[in-house]
């Protein structure tokens, strides 16, 4: 069994033991909490007993209906910088403390008791133990995007098989990790569903910006492209360089937390951001300042209100681009054509 400690914390929240009734930030209760869980061990063993914190994840879309827009699609309060932490403005979150013994999670929730004004709901659950990772990789069984690729994880039997007989062509393997980006989310289809229809992209120069696991830009390897994929968190570049040696095309992709000055002179063909409106229309002017004299841009990461805005930001300046639209339920994808509009 494992004992999960499950508890509610609203974004101030006051103190037991002190009469002037001053609060701590969520994020102080929980750094005290993690110290002291992380010294409770199991009496029989003298191993420690404590698995960590888990909280609420934020979809991109539950963040935009509350007007959360940052860079980042899913985060987690604990692992992300403040700055770009949907959760941090969320009132409540709910809480799972996960513990090898309930002595452990009984102690740990008398000592929340003890230090804060919580709700009295907080409360101890016997869980059967699992293998979260098995029943996690279980279930992520890949995608398959339209007739000419599919996305697959590299535990998958197809992607074993495929490359054991040396012949991967239409499939790309996405190990998940810290970057955004499996294929089973919609505006990745999407802007998939453009780049294959490109066809051969040998000689071309590709910008993924925002490239997370490199999903995009390893597409656009496979297709012959030199690809930079431009991305500012420095773990879902390392989980992308893995992802692009996992497909072979380590040696066609350059990675970077900034677009490289090589590129900001018209040297884009293809340019690809999978990311949200406000940081679109924000580097807008360095995006263009990229593209050559035929380029081609696909955008997405929008909803139908964002369309509109995205365009102008795009069409300003005296450039011209055709305009074609794509969605998948409530998502949305520009394919903007440079000297066609």
């Amino acid at each position: 069994m494992i004992y999960a400690l499950s508890f509610e914390l609203n974004a101030q929240v006051a103190r037991t033991s002190d009469p002037s009734g001053s609060m701590h930030p969520r994020e102080v209760v929980l750094a005290r909490f993690n110290d002291f869980c992380s010294d409770l061990k199991i009496p029989e063993s003298g191993e420690f007993s404590f698995c960590g914190v888990t909280e609420g994840v934020l979809l991109a879309e539950e963040a935009h209906a509350r007007g959360y827009e940052t860079e980042s699609w899913v985060l987690d309060e604990g692992l992300a910088p403040h700055e770009r932490d949907w959760l941090s403005h969320e009132s409540c979150l709910k809480m799972l403390a996960y513990f090898h013994d309930e002595i452990s999670a009984n102690a740990a929730r008398d000592w929340l008791f003890r230090e804060y004004i919580i709700s009295a709901s907080a409360r101890v659950i016997a869980e059967e133990e699992q293998d979260w990772n098995a029943t996690w990789k279980a279930a992520f069984t890949g995608i398959e995007v339209n007739d000419r690729l599919k996305v697959l994880p590299p535990w998958s039997e197809e992607w074993v098989r495929a490359r054991e007989s040396k012949n991967t062509a239409g499939i790309i393997a996405i190990n998940p990790g810290a970057g955004f980006g499996t294929g089973t989310h919609e505006t990745t289809q999407l802007c998939l569903k453009i780049l294959t229809g490109l066809g051969d992209l040998s000689g071309k120069v590709v910008l993924d910006f925002g490239s997370g696991s490199g999903i995009l830009g390893i597409a656009a390897a496979l297709q012959g492209a030199r690809v930079y994929c431009v991305e500012v968190d420095p773990l879902a570049n390392e989980n992308a360089k893995e992802n692009a040696e996992l497909n072979g095309v380590l040696e066609r992709v350059t990675f970077s937390e900034a677009i490289p000055s090589e590129l900001r002179k018209g040297q884009v063909d293809v340019l690809l951001a999978n990311i949200l409106r406000p940081i679109l229309i924000r580097f807008s002017s360095e995006i263009k300042a990229c593209l050559g004299a035929d380029a081609e841009l696909v955008l997405s990461g929008l909803i139908e209100s964002d369309l509109l805005e995205v365009i102008e930001a795009y069409q300003s300046g005296g450039n011209r681009f055709s305009v074609i639209k794509d969605q998948k339920n409530e998502w949305r994808s520009l394919w903007l054509r440079r000297g066609e509009g």
